[in-house]
């Protein structure tokens, strides 16, 4: 109308655009439950990006202890993928390693390195401080880096049921092989989510690691965070408002206590503390060792069936209890029914056994 009004026709159609708006699918003002064509909403993949990088961070540091190097990971992006791109994602050879959740959570995880930095991995593991790559991943390298990936998921786990209120989350048994590109990945058939994270080992490895779950576990996951608060930044355990008692004048009623922090454990290393409840469940050799000794290249080509070494401990003295090649204990050997045992006669603290493990000692 020329006045500057709104003739009726005009106004109709004005509310039949809002309509059509109202009820075209999108994120909810209650969170973005519901989901988009790519099966997770930008809200659940937000949710599901603040998740893991707590849960890697949180984790990062107690594995530090195994690698006797500082361990970040950080950074957690988040994308929907079916599998066909998924497989153009991965062109080279890489190390995977299978781990499936299962109680309060089920599903697959699949963790996804590039080989330089699993043989850096290895080669920290087994104690070589360099982190020198070996030029092939022999079976024991393989296994220490199962090993570690069993320990990062597994103390993942509980992190993650801690976060978003799932309790009782179980590991299965992790599977490991090598990968030549894409298609050789254990990848869950159509949709699934890739986690890229921020992979740092101080002074050796500035690079990425990568970790695919399928899309049902990660729609659980992204709404067991939303209604439990545990990642994100209004929950009660993100340090959020929720126990922020209100007054009230505004921001004047609004009670403010300090922060409390637990005390660290005595003579726990640093980097350790708390967490270590997170690695409680994961495995270590424990070696028994006899004795040592040093020979010459001929010498060692020259022993045959009925040869005698000497070693460098006397008849009687007690044998070395060692964990990580750092000694914790020394025993006597007994017999079992039919097999060799060792009965502990002197041990250190549980302080200083968990120095030793997470330290160059």
């Amino acid at each position: 109308m020329g006045d500057g009004s709104l003739s009726q026709d005009e106004i109709d159609a004005l509310l039949q655009g809002a309509d059509d708006m109202l009820s075209s699918p999108g994120p909810s003002l209650g969170g973005g439950s519901s989901s988009s064509s790519s099966g997770l909403s930008p809200v659940e993949k937000d949710t599901l990006s603040d998740l893991f990088g707590g849960v890697m961070g949180a984790v990062a540091p107690s594995m530090s202890a195994y690698l006797q190097k500082q361990l970040r990971i950080s950074n957690a992006i988040v994308e929907v993928k079916n599998h066909d791109a998924l497989v153009g994602d991965f062109p080279k050879q890489y190390v995977q390693v299978s781990l499936g959740y299962t109680g309060g959570v089920n599903g697959k995880n699949l963790i996804i390195l590039n080989m330089n930095d699993a043989g850096v991995i290895s080669s920290l593991m087994m104690g070589d401080e360099t982190g020198k790559p070996p030029a092939e991943l022999s079976e024991a390298h393989q296994s220490t880096l199962q090993e570690f990936v069993n320990g990062l998921l597994s103390a993942g786990a509980t992190q993650i049921a801690d976060r978003t209120g799932k309790k009782g989350i179980s590991a299965t048994s992790p599977s490991l092989s090598i990968a030549n590109g894409g298609s050789d990945l254990e990848l869950p058939m159509g949709d699934c989510v890739k986690i890229t994270y921020n992979l740092n080992i101080e002074g050796l490895i500035n690079s990425k690691i990568y970790h695919i779950i399928d899309i049902a576990m990660a729609s659980d996951l992204s709404r067991g965070n939303r209604s439990s608060g545990g990642g994100g930044s209004m929950g009660g355990g993100g340090g959020g408002f929720q126990n922020m008692p209100m007054g009230g004048g505004g921001m004047g009623g609004v009670g403010i206590a300090p922060v409390k922090f637990p005390p660290l454990g005595e003579g726990v290393p640093q980097g350790v503390s708390q967490n270590i409840n997170l690695l409680l469940d994961v495995q270590l050799t424990l070696t028994v060792e006899l004795g040592r000794t040093k020979q010459y290249v001929k010498d060692i080509l020259g022993l045959g069936e009925g040869s005698i070494i000497e070693l460098d401990k006397l008849a009687g003295e007690p044998v070395d209890l060692l964990v990580n090649n750092k000694l914790i204990a020394k025993g006597e050997v007994v017999v079992i029914d039919e097999n060799f045992g060792v009965r502990v006669t002197d041990i250190v603290s549980p302080s200083e056994r968990l120095s030793k493990i997470g330290t160059n000692g």
